[in-house]
Protein backbone atom coordinates (compact mmCIF):
# COMPACT_ATOMS: atom_id res chain seq x y z
CA UNK A 1 0.00 0.00 0.00
CA UNK A 2 2.73 2.50 0.86
CA UNK A 3 4.45 1.55 -2.69
CA UNK A 4 0.77 2.51 -4.51
CA UNK A 5 0.58 5.52 -2.49
CA UNK A 6 4.20 6.79 -3.80
CA UNK A 7 3.32 5.68 -7.09
CA UNK A 8 0.23 7.91 -6.93
CA UNK A 9 2.10 10.73 -5.59
CA UNK A 10 4.19 10.51 -8.37
CA UNK A 11 2.01 10.15 -10.99
CA UNK A 12 0.31 13.34 -9.82
CA UNK A 13 3.07 15.30 -10.60
CA UNK A 14 3.90 14.28 -13.07
CA UNK A 15 0.64 14.88 -15.28
CA UNK A 16 1.09 18.70 -15.40
CA UNK A 17 4.56 18.05 -17.13
CA UNK A 18 3.03 16.06 -20.09
CA UNK A 19 -0.13 18.25 -20.43
CA UNK A 20 1.78 21.58 -20.91
CA UNK A 21 4.69 19.18 -22.57
CA UNK A 22 1.90 18.25 -25.16
CA UNK A 23 2.59 14.47 -24.15
CA UNK A 24 5.66 14.03 -25.55
CA UNK A 25 7.39 12.35 -22.64
CA UNK A 26 9.44 15.73 -22.07
CA UNK A 27 12.90 15.16 -20.15
CA UNK A 28 12.40 16.33 -16.28
CA UNK A 29 14.81 17.26 -13.45
CA UNK A 30 15.99 14.57 -11.19
CA UNK A 31 18.38 15.06 -8.87
CA UNK A 32 20.80 12.85 -6.94
CA UNK A 33 22.71 16.14 -5.85
CA UNK A 34 21.19 19.34 -4.22
CA UNK A 35 21.62 21.30 -8.08
CA UNK A 36 18.49 19.65 -9.59
CA UNK A 37 19.13 20.62 -12.67
CA UNK A 38 22.29 18.79 -13.36
CA UNK A 39 20.71 15.42 -13.65
CA UNK A 40 17.73 13.84 -15.51
CA UNK A 41 16.49 10.66 -16.33
CA UNK A 42 14.16 10.16 -19.52
CA UNK A 43 10.84 9.59 -18.57
CA UNK A 44 9.17 6.63 -20.67
CA UNK A 45 6.80 5.98 -18.07
CA UNK A 46 5.55 7.37 -14.28
CA UNK A 47 6.51 3.89 -12.70
CA UNK A 48 9.32 3.42 -14.26
CA UNK A 49 10.91 6.68 -13.16
CA UNK A 50 9.89 5.76 -9.75
CA UNK A 51 11.85 2.23 -9.68
CA UNK A 52 14.53 3.55 -11.58
CA UNK A 53 15.21 6.37 -8.86
CA UNK A 54 14.45 4.60 -5.97
CA UNK A 55 16.94 1.92 -7.02
CA UNK A 56 19.94 3.54 -7.87
CA UNK A 57 19.24 6.38 -4.96
CA UNK A 58 20.04 3.62 -2.14
CA UNK A 59 22.86 3.55 -0.21
CA UNK A 60 24.76 6.18 -2.36
CA UNK A 61 26.75 9.18 -1.34
CA UNK A 62 24.13 12.31 -0.66
CA UNK A 63 25.66 15.34 -1.70
CA UNK A 64 24.30 18.16 0.87
CA UNK A 65 26.92 20.71 0.06
CA UNK A 66 28.19 20.69 3.40
CA UNK A 67 32.28 20.15 2.62
CA UNK A 68 35.09 20.54 3.86
CA UNK A 69 37.40 23.26 3.38
CA UNK A 70 40.22 22.39 1.29
CA UNK A 71 42.40 23.71 -0.87
CA UNK A 72 43.61 22.14 -3.96
CA UNK A 73 46.99 22.93 -5.53
CA UNK A 74 45.82 22.46 -9.23
CA UNK A 75 43.03 20.08 -10.05
CA UNK A 76 40.37 21.23 -11.84
CA UNK A 77 37.56 18.26 -10.32
CA UNK A 78 37.62 16.42 -7.49
CA UNK A 79 35.30 14.50 -4.69
CA UNK A 80 35.99 12.54 -1.40
CA UNK A 81 33.29 10.07 -0.75
CA UNK A 82 32.10 8.27 2.80
CA UNK A 83 31.38 4.98 1.43
CA UNK A 84 29.83 4.24 5.24
CA UNK A 85 27.93 7.54 6.18
CA UNK A 86 27.13 7.74 2.56
CA UNK A 87 28.50 11.31 2.32
CA UNK A 88 30.29 13.36 0.53
CA UNK A 89 32.92 14.51 2.19
CA UNK A 90 34.32 17.34 -0.30
CA UNK A 91 33.40 17.86 -3.96
CA UNK A 92 34.74 20.12 -6.60
CA UNK A 93 32.79 20.71 -10.04
CA UNK A 94 32.04 16.99 -9.46
CA UNK A 95 29.24 17.36 -12.34
CA UNK A 96 30.41 18.86 -15.05
CA UNK A 97 31.03 16.43 -17.95
CA UNK A 98 35.13 15.76 -18.79
CA UNK A 99 36.84 13.45 -20.61
CA UNK A 100 37.75 10.80 -18.09
CA UNK A 101 40.87 9.27 -20.06
CA UNK A 102 41.58 6.16 -19.04
CA UNK A 103 39.18 5.83 -15.63
CA UNK A 104 36.84 5.16 -18.39
CA UNK A 105 38.32 1.01 -18.20
CA UNK A 106 36.46 0.47 -14.91
CA UNK A 107 33.58 0.42 -17.18
CA UNK A 108 34.95 -1.82 -19.38
CA UNK A 109 35.45 -4.11 -16.76
CA UNK A 110 32.83 -3.89 -15.01
CA UNK A 111 30.81 -5.18 -18.15
CA UNK A 112 33.28 -7.47 -18.65
CA UNK A 113 33.33 -9.28 -14.61
CA UNK A 114 29.64 -8.94 -14.87
CA UNK A 115 28.96 -10.56 -18.25
CA UNK A 116 31.39 -12.38 -19.62
CA UNK A 117 33.47 -15.96 -18.67
CA UNK A 118 36.52 -14.81 -17.07
CA UNK A 119 37.99 -18.07 -19.18
CA UNK A 120 36.68 -16.93 -22.17
CA UNK A 121 39.83 -17.03 -25.24
CA UNK A 122 40.33 -13.45 -26.50
CA UNK A 123 41.62 -13.01 -29.82
CA UNK A 124 43.06 -10.39 -31.02
CA UNK A 125 42.27 -8.96 -34.67
CA UNK A 126 42.95 -5.92 -37.22
CA UNK A 127 39.92 -4.35 -35.95
CA UNK A 128 41.74 -4.06 -32.65
CA UNK A 129 44.28 -2.10 -33.36
CA UNK A 130 45.01 1.36 -31.86
CA UNK A 131 47.21 3.75 -34.24
CA UNK A 132 46.64 6.92 -31.97
CA UNK A 133 50.22 8.78 -31.07
CA UNK A 134 51.66 7.75 -27.85
CA UNK A 135 48.53 5.57 -27.14
CA UNK A 136 49.52 3.09 -23.93
CA UNK A 137 49.38 -0.29 -25.63
CA UNK A 138 51.03 -3.70 -25.16
CA UNK A 139 51.68 -4.31 -29.07
CA UNK A 140 49.09 -6.86 -29.57
CA UNK A 141 49.34 -8.44 -33.27
CA UNK A 142 46.50 -9.96 -35.36
CA UNK A 143 46.06 -13.70 -34.14
CA UNK A 144 47.53 -13.40 -30.48
CA UNK A 145 45.12 -14.50 -28.35
CA UNK A 146 44.75 -14.61 -23.98
CA UNK A 147 42.16 -15.34 -21.44
CA UNK A 148 39.55 -12.76 -20.35
CA UNK A 149 41.61 -12.60 -16.98
CA UNK A 150 44.40 -12.04 -18.35
CA UNK A 151 43.09 -9.03 -20.22
CA UNK A 152 41.26 -7.59 -17.61
CA UNK A 153 44.91 -7.91 -15.25
CA UNK A 154 46.60 -5.69 -18.40
CA UNK A 155 43.99 -3.69 -18.96
CA UNK A 156 43.61 -2.96 -15.30
CA UNK A 157 47.06 -2.34 -14.15
CA UNK A 158 48.97 -1.66 -17.52
CA UNK A 159 45.78 0.66 -19.12
CA UNK A 160 46.54 -1.26 -22.51
CA UNK A 161 44.48 0.53 -24.93
CA UNK A 162 44.53 -2.70 -27.55
CA UNK A 163 43.34 -4.87 -24.47
CA UNK A 164 40.33 -2.67 -23.80
CA UNK A 165 39.58 -2.94 -27.89
CA UNK A 166 40.03 -6.93 -27.84
CA UNK A 167 37.85 -7.16 -24.67
CA UNK A 168 34.95 -5.14 -26.68
CA UNK A 169 35.47 -6.95 -30.13
CA UNK A 170 35.51 -10.37 -28.16
CA UNK A 171 31.99 -9.46 -27.07
CA UNK A 172 29.11 -11.18 -28.47
CA UNK A 173 27.70 -8.68 -31.00
CA UNK A 174 31.20 -7.04 -30.97
CA UNK A 175 32.67 -3.64 -29.90
CA UNK A 176 29.12 -1.72 -30.94
CA UNK A 177 27.18 -3.85 -28.62
CA UNK A 178 29.95 -3.91 -26.13
CA UNK A 179 29.62 0.07 -25.65
CA UNK A 180 25.55 -0.02 -25.77
CA UNK A 181 25.69 -2.41 -22.48
CA UNK A 182 28.32 0.21 -20.95
CA UNK A 183 26.39 2.80 -21.55
CA UNK A 184 23.59 0.57 -20.01
CA UNK A 185 25.06 -0.43 -17.12
CA UNK A 186 26.12 3.67 -16.25
CA UNK A 187 22.28 4.25 -16.74
CA UNK A 188 21.32 1.14 -14.03
CA UNK A 189 24.02 2.72 -11.24
CA UNK A 190 22.09 6.33 -12.33
CA UNK A 191 25.47 7.96 -13.62
CA UNK A 192 23.22 10.52 -15.66
CA UNK A 193 26.64 12.16 -17.18
CA UNK A 194 28.25 9.64 -18.37
CA UNK A 195 28.25 8.58 -21.92
CA UNK A 196 31.41 6.58 -23.57
CA UNK A 197 31.58 5.76 -27.19
CA UNK A 198 34.83 3.63 -26.90
CA UNK A 199 36.07 1.09 -24.49
CA UNK A 200 39.68 2.91 -23.36
CA UNK A 201 38.78 6.75 -23.04
CA UNK A 202 41.43 7.85 -25.83
CA UNK A 203 39.90 11.21 -26.44
CA UNK A 204 36.73 11.46 -29.01
CA UNK A 205 33.84 14.15 -29.10
CA UNK A 206 30.78 12.99 -26.96
CA UNK A 207 33.05 10.19 -24.18
CA UNK A 208 32.68 12.12 -21.40
CA UNK A 209 32.19 11.46 -17.53
CA UNK A 210 32.00 13.27 -14.43
CA UNK A 211 33.63 12.57 -10.88
CA UNK A 212 30.50 12.08 -9.36
CA UNK A 213 29.44 9.38 -12.33
CA UNK A 214 33.09 7.97 -11.67
CA UNK A 215 32.72 7.29 -7.89
CA UNK A 216 29.21 5.42 -8.73
CA UNK A 217 31.15 3.32 -11.17
CA UNK A 218 33.79 2.46 -8.69
CA UNK A 219 31.44 1.86 -5.73
CA UNK A 220 29.55 -0.94 -7.68
CA UNK A 221 33.25 -2.24 -8.84
CA UNK A 222 34.27 -2.12 -4.68
CA UNK A 223 32.09 -4.84 -4.00
CA UNK A 224 33.69 -7.76 -6.81
CA UNK A 225 36.26 -9.48 -4.94
CA UNK A 226 38.41 -10.03 -8.06
CA UNK A 227 38.57 -6.43 -9.03
CA UNK A 228 39.92 -5.70 -5.75
CA UNK A 229 42.54 -8.41 -5.93
CA UNK A 230 43.42 -7.46 -9.48
CA UNK A 231 43.74 -3.38 -8.46
CA UNK A 232 45.76 -4.25 -5.06
CA UNK A 233 48.29 -5.74 -6.83
CA UNK A 234 51.78 -3.67 -7.56
CA UNK A 235 52.41 -5.41 -10.70
CA UNK A 236 51.79 -8.65 -12.78
CA UNK A 237 53.49 -11.10 -15.29
CA UNK A 238 51.64 -13.33 -17.66
CA UNK A 239 52.27 -15.45 -21.01
CA UNK A 240 50.07 -14.85 -23.81
CA UNK A 241 50.03 -17.07 -27.28
CA UNK A 242 51.09 -15.76 -30.35
CA UNK A 243 49.63 -15.96 -33.45
CA UNK A 244 52.71 -17.88 -34.72
CA UNK A 245 52.23 -20.83 -31.86
CA UNK A 246 55.15 -19.17 -29.40
CA UNK A 247 54.36 -17.67 -25.85
CA UNK A 248 55.46 -14.12 -24.89
CA UNK A 249 55.81 -13.14 -21.61
CA UNK A 250 54.96 -9.60 -20.24
CA UNK A 251 56.11 -7.58 -16.82
CA UNK A 252 55.38 -4.02 -15.99
CA UNK A 253 53.53 -2.37 -12.55
CA UNK A 254 51.41 -0.50 -12.00
CA UNK A 255 49.81 2.55 -13.35
CA UNK A 256 48.54 3.67 -9.84
CA UNK A 257 51.97 5.11 -8.16
CA UNK A 258 50.40 4.67 -4.62
CA UNK A 259 50.48 0.99 -5.36
CA UNK A 260 53.70 0.89 -7.27
CA UNK A 261 55.23 2.38 -4.35
CA UNK A 262 56.36 5.29 -6.15
CA UNK A 263 54.07 7.70 -4.22
CA UNK A 264 53.76 7.54 0.05
CA UNK A 265 49.96 7.17 1.02
CA UNK A 266 48.91 9.25 3.99
CA UNK A 267 49.83 7.78 6.97
CA UNK A 268 47.20 5.91 8.64
CA UNK A 269 45.35 4.99 4.87
CA UNK A 270 46.15 2.50 2.67
CA UNK A 271 45.07 2.68 -0.83
CA UNK A 272 43.44 -0.71 -1.67
CA UNK A 273 43.37 0.28 -6.05
CA UNK A 274 41.46 2.35 -8.33
CA UNK A 275 42.37 3.85 -12.05
CA UNK A 276 44.92 5.91 -13.44
CA UNK A 277 44.12 8.02 -16.74
CA UNK A 278 45.95 10.40 -18.54
CA UNK A 279 45.88 12.06 -22.13
CA UNK A 280 46.34 15.62 -23.34
CA UNK A 281 42.68 16.52 -23.12
CA UNK A 282 41.95 14.93 -19.90
CA UNK A 283 45.00 16.21 -17.81
CA UNK A 284 46.31 13.70 -15.17
CA UNK A 285 43.47 11.95 -13.63
CA UNK A 286 43.08 9.04 -10.51
CA UNK A 287 40.34 7.24 -8.83
CA UNK A 288 41.30 5.15 -5.75
CA UNK A 289 39.30 3.33 -3.34
CA UNK A 290 40.68 3.40 0.01
CA UNK A 291 40.42 2.40 3.37
CA UNK A 292 41.82 4.21 6.86
CA UNK A 293 42.73 2.74 10.10
CA UNK A 294 39.72 1.62 11.12
CA UNK A 295 38.75 -0.46 7.67
CA UNK A 296 36.39 2.29 6.86
CA UNK A 297 36.26 2.82 2.96
CA UNK A 298 36.14 5.97 0.98
CA UNK A 299 36.77 6.98 -2.64
CA UNK A 300 38.73 9.80 -4.14
CA UNK A 301 38.70 10.88 -7.67
CA UNK A 302 40.34 13.94 -9.37
CA UNK A 303 39.99 14.60 -12.95
CA UNK A 304 42.26 17.80 -14.70
CA UNK A 305 45.49 17.86 -12.93
CA UNK A 306 48.60 19.63 -14.23
CA UNK A 307 51.32 17.19 -13.40
CA UNK A 308 52.17 14.03 -11.68
CA UNK A 309 53.37 15.86 -8.57
CA UNK A 310 50.05 18.09 -8.80
CA UNK A 311 47.92 15.26 -8.86
CA UNK A 312 49.12 12.86 -5.90
CA UNK A 313 49.87 16.09 -3.90
CA UNK A 314 45.84 16.73 -4.65
CA UNK A 315 44.86 13.27 -4.04
CA UNK A 316 47.13 13.27 -0.41
CA UNK A 317 44.94 16.07 0.34
CA UNK A 318 42.18 14.26 -0.16
CA UNK A 319 43.32 10.96 1.72
CA UNK A 320 44.05 12.97 4.71
CA UNK A 321 40.60 14.87 4.92
CA UNK A 322 38.53 11.90 5.32
CA UNK A 323 39.33 12.32 9.33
Amino acid sequence: MKCINKLFLLILSVIPVFFFAGCKGKEIPFAYERNSDLSTLNISNSSSLYLESDTFAKNLCIDDGNYKNIELTGSYAAGVFDITDNSVIYGKNMYEEMTPASITKLLTALVALKHCDMNQVLTFTKECEVNEHGAQKLGLEAGDSMTMEQALNILLLFSANDVANMIAENYEGGKVEFIRVMNEEAGKLGATHTHFVNPHGLTEESHASCVYDLYLILNELSKNEKFLKIVSQNGYTTSYNKADGSIKTVEFSSTNMFINGTREVPEGYTVIGGKTGTTEAAGKCLIIYYKDSNDKPYIACILKSDDYDTLYGDMSTLISSSK
